[in-house]
């Protein structure tokens, strides 16, 4: 039951983190305010989708480890219910 739903999740975290991204680069194509705004406007959101690049990345980072321990900590349970279950039986 919860094997099913660990996978669901990191299915669901990968597909949800890892948007489409294309390369961009800002160009100033012209000398007047509007042209100026439009490549200042450009090269800071460049600088703001580096920041979400990093926390993307930190996210992932962040699921795959738990996700593993998750997997570690369910695998040391049904040892222990296996032991648990071998004590059951002897006596």
């Amino acid at each position: 039951m919860k094997l099913p739903l660990l996978f669901i999740i990191t299915i669901c975290s990968t597909t949800l983190l890892s948007a489409p991204i294309f390369a961009h680069s800002c160009e100033l194509s012209g000398n007047t305010a509007e042209d100026i705004m439009k490549y200042n406007q450009c090269v800071a959101n460049q600088g703001s989708d580096s920041k979400l690049d990093k926390f993307r990345s930190s996210y992932e980072r962040e699921i795959a480890r738990l996700t593993s321990e998750n997997i570690r900590l369910e695998r040391r349970i049904a040892k222990i219910k296996n032991a648990l279950a071998t004590i059951m039986s002897t006596y």
